[in-house]
């Protein structure tokens, strides 16, 4: 048995009603199918309050809401408005049919209908939806894994300059040391925030590209750019010093005049650095043994596209990584080139050529050298961002395949005289061979093809488009003039979103082009939308919180520099190092909330905590640890902590490392309530049984304020991260939170006059869970 699948009937003929839900039930369609039934609109929609459907099967003619009533109800639900819709009906007039295709339904279908016709059908209709599900749920995925990599890959590496420069240097400034080194321990630590500093502009980036973020951007600030020149100069000017260094050549040789290109002017300044920071980084000397290394620019327009070619006599790639170099971190020979980043440049390039509706290509040979060649449109007067009435439009691009050239070009004018809220940017390709070439450098939004063509048909074509995870959720329209009533039901089993008969009728091929990208951008919004919690999360961290400790860690070791350099005095040295000490370990910090909240909110935690997971048998040493570890940092301050050591504690199941950050994490927050002054202050620690769990009981010296103990309470029991204002994120807390979560416990807050204690409550383990 297959997925579980709820299809509701709609129909106000009985007979009818219970004929199609026998029929589903009985008969085997791959799916483990439930049946809900209603007897019109009304009825349907409280079903529906209940329980979301799969599929809806639905009459038109019904008592109280009918059936276009009920469909245009479901369709402004964003909770409902993707459920495929089929009309089944005695309406059958032809008007009525085009009014019923174009309304939103996937399919109309009259009365009398064949019984195995219409499950096939739903059988095709459940399959697409299981299939555009799959795949949202891959993107989903793939995102959140990109995310990890990055961040357990990439964040610690630079994070290592700075904390193991300043150790070295810390040394020599308190040993006495020679100064001659402190240069080069600077320059490392300087090295290291610059390094993580481009790294997590590149990583919000690249988020803010999968998620739509950049493309809104993109859409505000482009205009038709008459300087491209000038954007290529000032690209070689930055990297100009550094190719010299490495003796590397740049020649650029422009084709003038410069065509005029619509786009973001910082957007393509990212993509030529991106470019040439690629160029000269494997063109280096150690890749060019044997010859000088050179790096030629060059443009030429042909055919309204303006193509920009970077080549390089490096060190290039082999045939079997080419496929893959625009994907997110990937990187040719790691091993060898440690230092060539994340592997983020070329996913980034790649997105934003295409923000511009362009593409890039590369030919490349090992040994030999690698040319990137960036195609954009040229703008032409006729382009416009708005439509004739002044609303906004929206871009689309739309393959059309067919092998007569006549009926091409006569389909490709019909798009392109459109006025509408989609402006239409047409490809073409003779069958279906050519139509994967052409997807593969034009992504299209709506493919329209037709099935009789030479070298591949339209079915061949149809399969491969579906095959590829890139192009599964792009709709498919069959335009055909095979016209039997077997050929249609072929078609549309085949899964194609829409099958039009030639001759066609203008308006309604228009009408039905306009209700699929209505779906697919929908599709689009939906999936974006299911990025937002996690993108935001990450972004809130990582923005308002990085840069103030990455810039103190860089003005620090600039202001040290200056300091040796002027023979300034001990303590101002010493001022400087402790500046970069603290910095440096709350940026090391930040990094680790980053990463385990990045976890939490992937799932990635999850999977690791079941394999981490074990019996804990000297529970009470946890926090005995913990104490004594901040009783050691905080030996100069007046703040003491008391944690006896508990023996004889039942055990629980758990990941020692996580309760023991959890602890800390509260730790930290009390202090942080606590006004540090010479009167002492004390901290009690305490872990005991109640009943069939273990306490972990923090208590604090003071009372928290309203402000305070309602955003505690936000971090630890509501669960509403998102509500929180960014400046008062406590992502310590809300790492708590979650590490308990997985443990199966709860967290409790009590405020009193004199004092606030926060607890951990963790479920006891025994082997015989009887006893519990």
């Amino acid at each position: 048995m297959g997925h579980k699948v709820t299809i509701l009937l709609v129909e106000d003929d009985k007979s009818m009603l219970d004929g199609m839900s026998d029929l589903l039930e009985v008969v085997d369609t791959d799916y483990d199918t439930t049946i809900l039934t209603a007897g019109n609109g009304l009825e349907a929609l409280a079903q529906m309050k209940h329980a979301t459907p799969d599929l809806i099967v639905s009459d038109i003619m019904m008592p109280k809401m009918d059936g276009f009533q009920f469909l245009e109800t479901v369709q402004q639900n964003p909770h409902w408005e993707h459920i495929p819709f089929i009309f089944l009906t005695a309406r059958g007039e032809k008007h009525e049919i085009q009014k019923g295709r174009v309304s939103g339904a996937a399919l109309y279908i009259t009365k009398p209908f064949q019984s195995i016709e219409l499950l096939e059908l739903i059988k095709t209709q459940l399959d697409r939806k299981i299939q555009l599900q799959q795949t949202h749920e891959r993107s989903i995925n793939n995102l959140k894994k990109d995310i990890l990599q990055i961040l357990n890959h990439e964040f610690r590496t630079p994070l290592t300059y700075v904390t193991a420069y300043y150790e070295m240097l810390a040394n020599s400034v308190n040993t006495y040391s020679d100064t001659a080194y402190f240069s080069e321990y600077l320059k490392g630590i300087q090295t290291g925030c610059t390094r993580l500093t481009k790294l997590i502009n590149c990583f919000i980036m690249v988020i803010e590209l999968r998620t739509g973020e950049w493309a809104q951007t993109f859409r505000e600030k482009a205009y038709p750019i008459t300087n491209f020149d000038e954007l290529v100069q000032n690209a070689i000017d930055k990297v100009i010093l550094r190719a010299n260094q490495q003796d590397i050549e740049i020649e650029y040789i422009p084709e003038t005049p410069f065509p005029i290109i619509y786009g973001d002017p910082e957007s393509l300044s990212i993509i030529l650095d991106q470019l040439l920071d690629n160029a000269i980084k494997f063109s280096a000397p150690r890749f060019t043994p044997n010859h000088d290394a050179k790096i030629c620019i060059s443009t030429k327009t042909k055919n309204e596209e303006f193509s920009l070619t970077i080549e390089d006599n490096g060190m290039g790639l082999p045939a079997s990584v080419q496929g893959q170099i625009f994907d997110l971190f990937v990187q040719h020979n790691r091993d060898l080139l440690e230092q060539q980043g994340a592997g983020m440049g070329l996913t980034i390039t790649k997105g934003l050529v295409e923000l511009h509706e362009g593409y890039i290509e590369v030919e490349s040979t090992e040994n030999q050298g690698s040319i990137f060649t960036v195609h954009l449109p040229v703008y032409s007067s006729q382009q416009t961002t708005l439509s004739s009435d002044g609303a906004s439009t929206q871009e689309a691009s739309i393959l059309l395949v067919e092998d007569d050239q006549f009926l091409l070009e006569g389909l490709q004018e019909l798009l392109e005289i459109f006025q509408g809220r989609y402006k239409f940017n047409i490809h073409t390709a003779q069958n279906g061979r050519y139509g994967l070439q052409a997807l593969q450098k034009h992504p299209a939004h709506l493919i329209i093809s037709d099935i009789m063509m030479p070298q591949m048909d339209g079915f061949t074509f149809l399969e491969e488009v579906r095959k590829n995870p890139s192009w599964v959720q792009i709709p498919f329209i069959f335009l055909t003039a095979k016209g039997e009533r077997q050929d249609i039901h072929h078609g549309l089993r085949s899964g194609v979103e829409e099958y039009i008969t030639k001759p066609y009728n203008s308006n309604e091929l228009l009408a039905l082009v306009i209700k699929q990208l209505d779906r697919y951008f929908s599709r689009k919004r939906s999936m974006t939308q299911d990025f937002d919690t996690l993108k935001r999360s990450i972004l809130e961290l990582i923005t308002p919180e990085f840069q103030d400790p990455l810039t103190s860690v860089a003005d620090y070791s600039g202001q040290l520099e200056t300091n040796i350099a002027d023979a300034q005095t001990e303590k101002e040295l010493k001022e400087s190092l402790q500046g970069i000490q603290q910095n440096s370990i709350r940026l090391s910090s930040l990094i680790e909330d980053f990463i385990a909240l990045a976890e939490l909110k992937t799932g990635e935690a999850q999977m690791t905590h079941d394999l981490r997971t074990q019996e804990i048998t000297s529970i009470g040493l946890l926090p005995y640890e913990v104490g004594q570890n901040f009783n050691t940092s905080l030996a100069q301050s007046a703040i003491r902590i008391h944690c006896p050591l508990k023996d004889n504690l039942p055990p629980v199941m758990g990941d020692r490392e996580r309760l023991m950050t959890c602890i800390g994490n509260i730790l930290d927050f009390g202090i942080s309530q606590i006004i540090i002054n010479d009167k002492p202050c004390d901290i009690y620690l305490d872990t005991h049984q109640v009943e069939n769990t273990i306490q972990i009981r923090h208590q604090f010296p003071v009372p928290l304020n309203a402000q305070s103990l309602a955003n505690l309470k936000q971090h630890l029991l509501e669960h509403k991260d998102d509500d929180i204002d960014i400046a008062d994120r406590l992502p310590g807390l809300s790492i708590v939170r979650g590490y308990v979560i997985l443990h199966e416990g709860q967290l409790l807050v009590d405020n009193q006059a004199d004092h606030f204690v926060i607890t951990i409550v963790l479920p006891v383990y025994a082997t015989d869970q009887s006893i519990l």
